[in-house]
């Protein structure tokens, strides 16, 4: 199936499930208006009819493969697809529409009585505005579109006779198998033509030969076109591997994992003659006898198979071997698992100098070097697009073998290697085949990174939010969808397809022109120019401007009336100002999803005209400062994500009072609460009663009573995961729409204790609460899935017993001033329960009055690895049993801090401006030691682990133990001589030195002492001699900076 129709059928399954849901509850119990309802009945039918034809009628190959007839139906039939779900989008929006009316009108009538009257009267007026079906006029064009929309159905009918689709009305799926030439390998290799992968051969030999276990599995994993058949036969046809077995067999499995195929071929290779048993019995009995008692290895070529149950009985005859050893080349991660019984190993992209290694022999081979010498750059710049793969090195290379044309150089330089030859092009197929073996949900989120540029790195959320705009992550509770998205990602990451580098995502420029070239024409990227006007067939744009942009203007794009998605983004969040006209609302009506990312907006407020997007879901409006949204905004009753959030220095956004009304939000990040009628306030959360994932309430110092901090009724809202409640605002003055602060009848504390969230909360901070008394909420047990809290300058006068909260992993306590003791209160209420039984990090900082940690109770913070105290000046001492599973210390301006307790399994130690502490307890594990401005440390203990020591500015230290374990060291401020010829000549393991200090004239080292010294940093403004630098016969890197007073002379023995 192609893009395009791929996404048409999506959004066909997504309205019937939409308009088969709304369709009960629309009417009722409507006295008229039947016919109506049953037209758009009968819409749910038509549009089932509609995706079979579409499913049915093209097939999942490569892209570009189906008719001119077959393209220009499929084209017909995507409008009809699109045309009927913007009918049940607006069934959906006059169904909120009702629904937010009558909440409207609920709280206007139960205003001025109890609970019981407002229960009564919310039943009273919901049952009202849903019983007549006058009160919804639009009803009637959206049921006489949905007849259009059959009428036109039933005339594609008749135009294509050959569209058979009155015996499917989706419900049923024609399964096309995908036609593909099959792919064969074999064992054979040319050596002299690989490059850059001698490494990985040896490494691989080593695992197969170093294995013990009579059966392994070792799977080789890659994305297509990296090599991994290469590297196979390389391990294959080397005489180590040979000399080591007694018989070797290699099997292109390919597409089709069958079983008695596979046993077939593998005794057919043993005994290097055709096998023709038929029956699975007869092939594995037939494999036992060649194998029994053996020594056996055997290649399966390009896996596809993730089922446990065929895997297991083709290995259940080699387990009669003496030995065997599997190779297994695939391209997912999951095969790979399934599979192996060592670790994977994942073959990376060839480096700079293999590639053009590889290049220059493909294509130069055999020529005078003058003949290709103008070639040289074009061809650098060849190699470099192909980012060390090697198939595309190859096919490239040998397009412009014997190519005296530079014009043609310059062609495949700058071409999509979809557009080049398909004769000669090896790389496409290669790459397809990923494609063709994804499943179809998640070939449409592989398509949807098309919308991304090349090189690109995007976030896990940032793409999971894409899918979901897009209407791709199929779940039927929406709050799963984050889930759902997981993992699509994770499925994609195990084939191979995107990359997972530290925290970001990236693809291969190779993958990423395949997903461009199955997206079609529905999707399109701009990077540089924005054009006045697009296509007509393209409903997903994205626009990415570069940071030299000065100034972009939208006012005359008018779009496209098919446009369903526009996303608009800073590659830098630089740049000049944009202007976004009212024509972009006013043309594209089908608007689903705006995304504003990062970009500076020539007017700080949206056209009042975005209230007419009847059918937009998500509105990103992200680091926009000062910000001002239009009231009509509270007409977007389809809207689910409302993001306007703000980074840095950036003033917040103006949010109108209404938005209570879109009662559809699930993802409203930020609101920030301002004084005055036309702002919104924390009663408009009242009824958005589906609300996930983050949400942060700023300004809370705006809250003008208890009740409206009652109102917004966080209790209830279930599916809320982070919640962030911040007191300041201090930006409401600047809004053109500010008044005067309404008075003020809550306290901080009143406000915090009716914020109460709701029990599933995994995430809470709370940040300057002026508050004494901490909410009785805080610490509840009730809170049994809460993971991370942040406390940060808030005024509480004790601790809250976070301790109770079992699943509480990660804590930050910052800036409490009128903190003094914590006590065992901390940990719990109750004096027999031990606390903190999951927590894994404790931070403290800016504690300036913290005198006193109490000792804490046997069985408390158990699985404590990481503790930070920074700024508490106060604090003398830390609990003796604080924990004996603590890993990592950091201690920094604890003046009055005179004692550590013992800690048996710390690994890292950080400690700064502790001036009373006078010496340090053994650590036995320790490995690591940062250690400043510490002025009565006069003596470091027996550290025989410490792998690394950095003194900083300690001039009363001078002893140190030896350190037996010592690798690298640095020396920065004043300290004693002797001390520093102890530490640079007395430890033979070091391998590393730095040396920054003005106090140092003289330098001397003993090579016979420091054996294995391979780096010597220096930067001392008072260094006149260095002395010994002949004999470090191992030094690789010697750096001397900021020393003027050493010159070249002063080095002895002439040692540079």
């Amino acid at each position: 199936m192609t893009g395009a129709a791929a996404f048409a059928s999506a959004a066909l399954e997504r309205a019937v499930g939409t308009l088969s849901l709304l369709l009960p509850g629309f009417f009722p119990s409507a006295r008229h208006g039947e016919e109506d309802a049953e037209e758009l009945g009968r819409l749910v039918r038509t549009m089932r009819r509609i995706r079979a034809a579409i499913d049915d009628g093209f097939p999942s190959g490569a892209p570009g493969s189906a008719s001119a007839s077959a393209k220009l139906r499929l084209r017909e039939l995507r409008g009809l697809a699109y045309d009927a779900e913007d009918v049940v989008s607006e069934c959906e929006y006059e169904a909120v529409r009702r629904r937010a009316e009558a909440l409207d009108a609920v709280g206007r009538a139960g205003s001025d009585g109890g609970r019981r009257r407002l229960k009564r009267v919310r039943r009273e007026v919901i049952d009202d505005y849903f019983s007549d079906i006058d009160m919804v006029p639009a009803v009637h064009d959206l049921a006489a579109r949905a007849s259009k929309i059959r009428v036109r159905l039933d005339e594609i009918i008749k135009e294509y006779g050959d569209l058979c689709m009155t015996d499917n009305d989706g419900e049923q799926q024609i399964d096309l198998a995908t036609q593909r030439s099959q792919r064969y390998t074999s064992s054979i290799v040319h050596e002299p033509s690989i490059h850059g992968r001698e490494v990985d051969k040896n490494n691989i030999i080593k695992m197969l030969l170093s294995e013990v276990r009579p059966m392994s599995v070792l799977a080789i994993v890659g994305m297509g076109g990296l090599g991994k058949t290469t590297l196979a036969q390389l391990v294959f046809n080397d005489q180590r591997v040979r000399q080591s077995f007694d018989r070797l067999a290699w099997i292109c499995v390919s597409d089709q994992f069958d079983l008695k195929i596979i046993t077939r071929n593998i005794i057919s290779s043993l005994q290097k003659q055709k096998y023709e048993a038929l029956e699975l019995n007869d092939l594995q009995e037939a494999l036992i006898e060649q194998v029994e008692r053996k020594k056996l290895l055997i290649v399966l070529d390009d896996v596809w198979n993730e089922r446990r149950a065929p895997w297991d009985s083709l290995c259940a005859p080699m387990m009669t071997a003496e030995l065997c050893r599997i190779i297994v080349t695939t391209r997912s991660k999951t095969v790979a698992s399934l599979v192996q019984t060592m670790p994977s190993y994942s073959l990376n992209c060839l480096t700079s100098a293999a590639s053009w290694s590889l290049f220059e022999q493909i294509t130069f081979e055999g020529q005078d070097p003058a003949a290709y010498a103008n070639f040289i750059q074009i061809g650098e710049e060849i190699v470099e697009k192909c980012k060390g793969l090697p198939l595309a090195i190859k096919t490239l290379g040998s397009m412009l073998r014997y190519e005296t044309d530079e014009e043609r150089w310059k062609y495949v330089l700058e071409s999509d290697l979809w557009d080049l030859d398909p004769q000669q092009n090896e790389i496409v197929p290669a790459l397809e085949l990923s494609y063709s073996h994804m499943p179809v949900y998640l070939k449409k989120c592989f398509m949807s990174l098309s919308l991304f540029p090349k090189d690109y790195h995007f976030s896990q959320d940032k793409l999971i939010f894409l899918w979901k705009s897009l209407g791709l992550l199929h779940t039927d509770d929406v709050w799963d969808k984050d889930r759902t998205g997981k993992l699509y990602l994770s499925d994609l990451l195990k084939r191979s397809i995107i990359q997972c580098n530290e925290h970001a995502y990236t693809m291969h420029d190779l993958i990423h022109e395949l997903a461009c070239c199955v997206a079609g024409e529905e999707f399109l990227r701009l990077e540089n120019d924005i054009p006045a006007q697009i296509s007509k067939d393209v409903r997903n744009i994205s626009i990415f401007l570069p940071w030299t942009c000065v100034t972009s203007k939208l006012e005359h794009f008018h779009g496209s009336s098919a446009l369903r998605a526009v996303i608009l983004s800073s590659m830098e969040g630089l740049g000049g100002p944009i202007e976004i006209s009212e024509e972009l609302f006013v043309y594209s009506k089908q608007l689903r999803t705006i995304v504003l990312d990062g970009v500076s907006l020539a007017r700080p407020s949206l056209h009042d005209s975005v209230g007419n997007l009847k059918h937009l879901c998500h509105l990103v409006l992200r680091d926009i400062g000062g910000l001002e949204l239009p009231i009509s905004i509270c007409q977007l009753f389809n809207l689910q994500t409302l993001d306007v959030t703000t980074s840095g220095n950036l003033k917040p956004a103006c949010i109108p009072n209404g938005i209570g009304r879109l009662i559809n939000l699930h993802t409203l990040p930020v609101i920030t609460v301002k004084r005055g009628a036309w702002h919104c306030n924390l009663r408009d959360l009242k009824d958005l009663q589906n609300l996930s994932g983050k949400l942060c309430l700023k300004g809370l110092d705006n809250v003008t009573s208890v009740d409206e901090a009652e109102e917004a009724n966080l209790f209830s809202k279930q599916h809320i995961r982070a919640l962030n409640l911040i007191f300041p605002d201090g930006d409401w003055q600047y809004c053109k729409h500010g008044q005067e602060p309404a008075p003020t009848t809550a306290s901080h504390e009143e406000i915090l204790e009716n914020l109460q969230p709701h029990s599933n909360l995994t995430e809470l901070s709370i940040e300057a609460c002026r508050s004494y008394r901490y909410p009785s909420w805080l610490g509840d047990t009730s809170f049994s899935k809460v993971t991370v809290i942040r406390l940060e300058y808030c005024q509480f006068e004790c601790m809250p017993p976070l301790g109770q909260l079992l699943t509480l992993q990660y804590l930050t306590i910052a800036e409490m001033s009128r903190i003094k003791s914590i006590g065992p209160e901390f940990c719990s209420l109750n004096p027999k329960t031990t606390g903190f039984k999951s927590l894994v990090t404790l931070a403290f900082d800016s504690m300036p009055r913290w005198l006193q940690w109490s000792e804490v109770g046997d069985g408390s913070f158990t699985c404590l690895r990481t503790l930070s105290i920074q700024h508490a000046s106060e604090l003398r001492s830390l609990p003796c049993a604080l924990s004996s599973s603590l890993a990592q210390l950091k201690l920094r301006d604890c003046k009055n801090l005179v004692r550590i307790p013992r800690l048996p399994l710390l690994f890292k130690l950080d400690l700064r401006q502790c001036d009373n502490l006078t010496e340090l307890p053994v650590f036995p594990m320790l490995q690591r030691l940062d250690i400043g401005q510490c002025s009565s440390i006069a003596r470091l203990p027996d550290l025989p682990l410490l792998k690394v020591l950095i003194l900083r500015d300690c001039p009363n230290l001078t002893t140190v133990v030896h350190l037996p374990s010592l690798i690298s060291i640095h020396v920065k401020g004043g300290f004693r001589n002797e001390l520093l010829y102890h530490l640079t000549n007395c430890h033979p393991s070091l391998e590393n030195i730095l040396i920054v200090s003005d106090s140092i004239e003289r330098l001397s080292v003993e090579p016979q002492n420091l054996p294995s010294l391979v780096s010597l940093k220096l930067s001392c403004p008072n260094l006149q001699f260095c002395d010994g630098l002949a004999g470090l016969t191992y030094l690789k890197e010697l750096k001397v900076y900021g020393c003027p007073k050493l010159s070249v002379s002063n080095l002895h023995s002439g040692q540079l």
